[in-house]
C-alpha cells in the first residue's frame, strides 16, 4: 500500500486516544453538554444530541445499553455515564479532541458522531482507490459501498464505554498498554458473548489493516509504546501497536474465562500510579502472572519486538 493511503487507514484507528483523559470530579463532565438536546430513552444513561435528527442512533444506543448490562454484571456495578451524539460541524464544541466523529470517552462521557464521521469518509475513499483485491472482502461485511461507520461507531463505541469502567476508579495505570488491552478485551468479550451478529464487523476491518504488515512501524517495543504513546509516533506506528493488542485480546478471551476481565480491571485500579510506585518490568510480570493470569504476563515476554 502507498504511504499516503496507510496514513489515513492508521490515523483513524487510534483506539486508545481516550486514556489520556483523566477522570475528574464530578464523575460526569457536564461542561461539554451545553446546548445539546436531551433525548428520552428507556435506558438508564443520559443521551444528548446536537441535532434532533435521530434516525441513525437507535441501534447504537441499544448496543451500548446491552454492553452496559453485560459490563455491569461482570464488574458488579451500575455505571452512570452520558452518551453524546455530535454533528461533525459542532464536534469542536462538545468533544475532547478531533477528528470529527472519532469515538472517544472520558470524564463519564462517551462521545460519538451523529452523522457519518470524517474518519469513515476518508478511510472509505482511500480503500476504494486501492486495487480491488485489497478491499473486495470488505463488501460482504460492510456493504456494497463499504460503510465503515459500522466499525468506527458501532464497534468502537463499546471499546470506549469499556474504558469508563476503568476510568471511574483510576486513570494512571502502571502501563498504558494494559488499559488498552482491558478495553479491547472487554469489547471483544461482549461482542463474542452477547452480540455475535456483530463479530465480523468487529474482526474483518482490523484483519484487513493487519495485512499491511509493520513496514511503517519505526517503534515496536512496549517500552516505546509507553514513552511515545499517541503524540510522539506516527499514526501508522500507533495502529501497529493497537492491532497487536487486538490480536492478543482475541487470543486471551477465546482461551480464558471472563473472570480475567475482572482480575485485570482490579489490577489496573489497585496498582494505579496515583497510589502506588511504578513497578519494574520484572515486578510487573510477576504480579500480572500471580494476580491476573499467565496469559497477560506472557505478553511482556512474548511481545513481537523486544
Amino acid at each position: 500500500m502507498k504511504k499516503s493511503i496507510l496514513t489515513y487507514l492508521t490515523v483513524i484507528l487510534i483506539l486508545g486516544l481516550t486514556p489520556i483523559l483523566q477522570a475528574q470530579e464530578p464523575w460526569i463532565d457536564t461542561s461539554i453538554h451545553g446546548g445539546l438536546i436531551e433525548v428520552k430513552t428507556d435506558y438508564s444513561f443520559s443521551t444528548l444530541v446536537s441535532s434532533d435528527s435521530l434516525n441513525n442512533i437507535r441501534k447504537t444506543l441499544k448496543n451500548l445499553n446491552d454492553a452496559k448490562l453485560y459490563f455491569d454484571k461482570i464488574f458488579e456495578t451500575d455505571l452512570d455515564f452520558a452518551v453524546l451524539f455530535i454533528e461533525n460541524s459542532k464536534w469542536r464544541e462538545h468533544s475532547y479532541f478531533p477528528p470529527p466523529g472519532l469515538p472517544q470517552a472520558g470524564r463519564g462521557n462517551v462521545i460519538l458522531g451523529l452523522n457519518k464521521s470524517v474518519v469513515s469518509q476518508e478511510a472509505e475513499k482511500m480503500i476504494t482507490q486501492l486495487p480491488t483485491e485489497y478491499w473486495s472482502l470488505l463488501k460482504p461485511v460492510y456493504g456494497e459501498n463499504i460503510d465503515l461507520d459500522l466499525f468506527y461507531r458501532e464497534i468502537l463505541a463499546i471499546h470506549e464505554l469499556a474504558h469508563l469502567y476503568h476510568f471511574k476508579e483510576g486513570t494512571q495505570p502502571q502501563r498504558k498498554w494494559l488499559q488498552e488491552l482491558f478495553a479491547t478485551m472487554s469489547m471483544y468479550s461482549f461482542i463474542k458473548e452477547k452480540s455475535n451478529s456483530s463479530f465480523d464487523i468487529m474482526d474483518t476491518y482490523p484483519e484487513f489493516v493487519l495485512q499491511s504488515g509493520d513496514r511503517m512501524a519505526t517503534y515496536k517495543t512496549l517500552l516505546d509504546f509507553e514513552e511515545k504513546y499517541v503524540q510522539k509516533m506516527t499514526p501508522q506506528n500507533y495502529e501497529w501497536y493497537q492491532m497487536q493488542l487486538y490480536s492478543n485480546a482475541k487470543q486471551i478471551i477465546d482461551s480464558c474465562k471472563n473472570d480475567i476481565l475482572i482480575k485485570l480491571r482490579e489490577f489496573l485500579v489497585n496498582t494505579d500510579l496515583t497510589k502506588n510506585e511504578k513497578l519494574s518490568d520484572t515486578e510487573l510480570t510477576v504480579r500480572l502472572k500471580k494476580e491476573v493470569g499467565k496469559e497477560i504476563a506472557d505478553i511482556m515476554t512474548n511481545w513481537k519486538s523486544q
